[in-house]
C-alpha cells in the first residue's frame, strides 16, 4: 500500500490536484503505522481486557459500599448541578439549599473536590445514573494503568509492563474499587502518574518531569488525603539516591510553591471548618501498638495472594540480576516502605487504605517472571507458569462480582411519580443511595428529603450523636410543622434511638396509610439489614407551618436554616 501511495503521488506531481490528497493519505498512514507499535498494541489489549471485565454488570446494583459510595454519588450530582447552574453570586446559599433538599453531601468538605468535578461532568454528559458514576472511575483506572505501563516499560520492557498492568487491573482488591464509586482508584491512578514522572526526574534529572510530577501530586492530594504518602516516598527516595542537588535551584522552588498554592485553599478551609470531624475519622479506635504495626502486613496476602506475594519476595532478592537501571530497586522499596509507615501512623485502618503499595510488589513479580537471565534453562517452565497465572487471573476476575443492593431506586421512582410534592421523612439504611435516586428522578426539585429529623451523628455514632425528638408529642408536632407528607422507613434493623421507635408507633395510627413496600435485595452485603422499605402517606397532610427548615449540623459550627418558600420553588437559583 505504501508503494502504491508513493507511485500515485509521484505520478501526479506534488503540486497537482491528485498529488496533494495522495501525499496527505500517505502522511496519515505513516503516522498511524508508527503509532501501532508493539508497545501501544500491548497497552490497548490490556486496557480492553480490563475494560470488558470492569464493565461486566455495570448496570447491576445501586450505591452501597461502606456507605461512603452513596456520599460520593450524591456529591457528584451536586457538582453536576453546580456546573450547570453556576451560582457565582451565592454559592454558599445554593449549597445550603441543595443540602436541605438532598442531605447527603459529606464529600463537600470531608474529601477534596477533584473527583466530584470529573464525576459531575460525566453526569452532565451521560445523565444522572449509576453507570455514569462508574464510568468516571473506570476512566481514572485507565489513566493509572496507562501510566503504570509506561513506568514499567521505562524500567524494563513492554512485555513486563503488559504482564504487571494486567495483573494490577484484575487483582480482586483493585477490581472491587474499579467497580464501585470510591476514591481509591482515582487517587491511586493520579499517584501512579505522579510516580512515573518522579522516577523520570530522579533517574534522568529532567526538570520538566518534576513539573509534571508536582501537577499530578497536587491532583492526587485534591482527590483524597491518603495520597499524602507521596511526600514520604519523595523524601526516602531522594535520601537513598542522594539527589539533594536537584532541588537547589529556583525552578524547583517555584514549581513547589505553585503546587502548594494549588492545594492550600482546600486544606486550609478543611482545617478551619471541618477538622474535628476529619481528625476523629483519622484517629479511629485505640488499638495496641503491636496490632497497629502488623495490621497491613497481615492484609497483604489477601490483597496479592500467596502466589504473587512469594514471587514478589523472590523478585526483591534477585532484583540485581534483572533490574536494568541502578536505583530502581531502592525506589520501589521506598515506595512500599512509605505506604506502610504513612498508613500505620493513621489510627483508622482499613485494608483499602494501603492499596497504593500493590504496584511495586507487582513490579517485582513481573521482573522475576519475565527475565531471561533467571530462566535460561527453564523457559518452557516459565511459559507454563505465565500461562497458568494469566488463566487463573482472568478466571478469577471474570467471576468477580462486587457487593450490591437493589430496591432504593424503585422507591424513589415510585415516590417522584405520584405527581405530588412535599417533605419525605426517611429513616433507614443507605440514606445517600435513596437521596441520589430522588434527585435523579426529580429534576424540578419538588421534594425535600428529611434525613436529620429524629437524630444526628458525626459520621458514625461513636463520634458523637444527638437525639432531636424528646417525646411522642414532639414527633407529632414536627410532622405538622414541617409538613411531612411521606415517610419511608425500614421494616426492621437496629433502632438505636427511642424516637425511631416512636415514629414507627405513629405510622401504625390512622393518620398514616401504607402506600407501598419495596423489597431490598442484596448480594454479599452484610451492612444492609432490612429486607423492605415501607412507604407511608400522611392522610392529614397540610403544608409546613414553620417558615424555615432547620437542619442540625454537628460537623459545622452552626445549623443550616433555609426558608420553606425557597425549597419548593420550581425555578432554579442562578
Amino acid at each position: 500500500m505504501q508503494e502504491d501511495l508513493t507511485t500515485c503521488a509521484g505520478a501526479a506531481g506534488p503540486g497537482s490536484e491528485l498529488g496533494r490528497p495522495c501525499l496527505l493519505i500517505d502522511g496519515v498512514w505513516r503516522r498511524f503505522a508508527s503509532a501501532l507499535n508493539l508497545s501501544n498494541l500491548l497497552l490497548i489489549c490490556v486496557l480492553t481486557i480490563v475494560g470488558v471485565v470492569v464493565t461486566r454488570g455495570i448496570k447491576k446494583g445501586e450505591f452501597n459500599y461502606n456507605v461512603d459510595e452513596t456520599q460520593h454519588a450524591v456529591t457528584g450530582l451536586y457538582a453536576a448541578d453546580l456546573l450547570r447552574d453556576h451560582p457565582l453570586r451565592h454559592p454558599i446559599q445554593y449549597t445550603y439549599r441543595y443540602y436541605a433538599h438532598y442531605p447527603a453531601l459529606s464529600g463537600v468538605l470531608h474529601w477534596p473536590p477533584l473527583f466530584y468535578i470529573f464525576e459531575g461532568l460525566c453526569f452532565l454528559v451521560l445523565g444522572p445514573q449509576t453507570e455514569a458514576a462508574r464510568i468516571s472511575v473506570l476512566l481514572f483506572a485507565f489513566l493509572g494503568l496507562a501510566f503504570w505501563f509506561r513506568l514499567v516499560k521505562y524500567l524494563t520492557n513492554e512485555w513486563v509492563a503488559a504482564l504487571t498492568t494486567l495483573l494490577l487491573g484484575l487483582r480482586p482488591c483493585i477490581l472491587l474499587f474499579e467497580k464501585t464509586v470510591m476514591l481509591e482508584i482515582p487517587s491511586l491512578a493520579l499517584c501512579i502518574a505522579a510516580t512515573y514522572f518522579w522516577f523520570r526526574f530522579l533517574l534522568e534529572e529532567d526538570q520538566r518531569a518534576f513539573a509534571w510530577f508536582t501537577g499530578f501530586e497536587s491532583a492526587a492530594l485534591m482527590t483524597k488525603q491518603n495520597s499524602i504518602y507521596l511526600l514520604l516516598f519523595c523524601v526516602l527516595s531522594v535520601v537513598l539516591l542522594r539527589k539533594y542537588r536537584l532541588f537547589a535551584n529556583r525552578y524547583a522552588a517555584c514549581v513547589t510553591a505553585l503546587a502548594l498554592l494549588a492545594v492550600s485553599p482546600f486544606y486550609i478551609a478543611m482545617y478551619l471548618i471541618h477538622w474535628p470531624t476529619v481528625a476523629m475519622d483519622l484517629a479511629g479506635q485505640h488499638v495496641p501498638i503491636y496490632r497497629s504495626l502488623f495490621f497491613y502486613p497481615k492484609v497483604l496476602p489477601d490483597q496479592l495472594g500467596w502466589t504473587l506475594l512469594v514471587l514478589s519476595a523472590l523478585g526483591m532478592f534477585t532484583a540485581h540480576y534483572w533490574n536494568k537501571r541502578s536505583g530502581t530497586t531502592a525506589l520501589m522499596l521506598s515506595w512500599i516502605v512509605s505506604c506502610y509507615f504513612t498508613f500505620t501512623l493513621i489510627g483508622h485502618k482499613e485494608p483499602r487504605y494501603v492499596l497504593y503499595w500493590i504496584p511495586p510488589f507487582l513490579y517485582f513479580v513481573g521482573g522475576v517472571l519475565a527475565n531471561d537471565t533467571l530462566w535460561r534453562r527453564g523457559r518452557v517452565w516459565r511459559t507454563l507458569a505465565l500461562g497458568l497465572l494469566l488463566v487463573m487471573t482472568l478466571r478469577s476476575a471474570w467471576s468477580f462480582e462486587r457487593p450490591y443492593v437493589e430496591g432504593y431506586a424503585e422507591a424513589a421512582r415510585r415516590l417522584t411519580a405520584t405527581g405530588k410534592t412535599g417533605v419525605v421523612l426517611y429513616d433507614g439504611d443507605l440514606a445517600g443511595n435513596f437521596i441520589f435516586f430522588m434527585r435523579a428522578n426529580d429534576p424540578e426539585r419538588r421534594f425535600v428529603v428529611l434525613r436529620k429529623a429524629l437524630y444526628v451523628q458525626r459520621i458514625k455514632k461513636p463520634g458523637g450523636s444527638e437525639e432531636l425528638i424528646k417525646s411522642r408529642a414532639e414527633l407529632v408536632d414536627l410532622v405538622r410543622r414541617y409538613g411531612v407528607r411521606f415517610v419511608l422507613v425500614s421494616d426492621r434493623g437496629t433502632l438505636a434511638f427511642q424516637d425511631q421507635r416512636w415514629l414507627r408507633d405513629l405510622l401504625g395510627t390512622q393518620q398514616f396509610q401504607l402506600s407501598a413496600t419495596f423489597p431490598i435485595t442484596t448480594h454479599n452485603e452484610a451492612e444492609v439489614v432490612h429486607s423492605e422499605l415501607l412507604l407511608y402517606e400522611n392522610l392529614n397532610w397540610q403544608p409546613p407551618t414553620d417558615k424555615n427548615l432547620r437542619i442540625r449540623m454537628l460537623t459545622l459550627g452552626h445549623d443550616i436554616v433555609v426558608p420553606f418558600s425557597e425549597l419548593f420553588e420550581c425555578e432554579r437559583a442562578r
